[in-house]
């Protein structure tokens, strides 16, 4: 029986990349994603992938997007979630409707998504989940309140998801990359590069690379630190005053 991969986020940048290669796997692809033109590009020469519009905000559409899938291709065994939206402001300035917007893709997104494909995986008693984190929701930077905030919750909600699954047979993994060069980084380059600290985004098919080595070891980590994350992390974790203090060298707030 055919593997069902649901990726959402396919219409471009890491969704589309992780939809394509679950495709060229042989796995039967369901890509979703708001942008219905992207996603036609996204499954251009994939026959094994079918694409649906669904805003990921919307949990009535999330449920009945999800219900059509699993009508046509079955019931996932694969959950790629990468839809996730990024929007710069200062923390007490930050328009309240844009600050809601990126919290609702990024956090309640995740919630909608996974309440509705999970469960099934459960019952089954099995499955994989790969929720899209960020090295923001472990490190806060300045102008990213909205996004660093959803991205802390993304990473708290995945890790009691995962402890809620234990011994299900249902595997969670939160990846938690640096910046990568995708659309949404480069949106955020073209209003702020500062915001970025200059670093030198990931490619995104270096990140697959890591996940896909990380899912095929026999115990798969909850949360991936792909490239200069992993330093980061740590440093996070026993350095924080440090850090921060070079991080407020590279993003100026005035």
């Amino acid at each position: 029986m055919t593997a069902v991969g649901v990726v959402t986020g396919a219409a471009s940048g890491m969704g589309r990349l992780a939809a394509q290669r679950l495709a060229a796997s042989g796995v039967s692809v369901a890509a979703v994603d708001v942008n219905d033109q992207g996603l036609v590009s996204t499954a251009r020469r994939s026959p094994n992938m079918r694409t649906y519009t669904c805003d990921v905000t919307d949990p009535a559409a999330v449920t009945a997007t999800v219900e059509a899938i699993e009508r046509d291709l079955g019931p996932a065994d694969q959950l790629v979630h990468a839809a996730g939206r990024c929007r710069i402001g200062r923390t007490l300035e930050q328009p309240l409707d844009e600050f809601f917007g990126v919290v609702s893709v990024n956090l309640m997104g995740t919630v909608h998504i996974t309440r509705s494909i999970v469960p099934t995986m459960k019952r089954a008693g099995h499955g994989t989940v790969v929720i899209f984190g960020s090295l923001a929701g472990w490190l806060p930077s300045p102008k990213l309140a909205a996004y660093s905030a959803s991205k802390f919750a993304v990473t708290a909600y995945a890790e009691i998801l995962a402890e809620e699954l234990d011994k299900t047979g249902v595997q969670v993994m939160c990846v938690c990359p640096p910046e990568v060069a995708t659309p949404l980084a480069r949106g955020v380059r073209e209003v702020d590069a500062s915001v970025l600290g200059g670093t030198r985004p990931m490619s995104a098919a270096r990140v697959l690379d890591c996940i896909e080595l990380a899912l095929a070891r026999k115990n798969p980590p909850l949360f991936l630190f792909p490239g200069m994350a992993s330093s980061v992390s740590r440093a996070r974790r026993f350095a924080p005053n440090l850090l921060r203090t070079q991080l407020m060298r590279h993003v100026p707030v005035s």
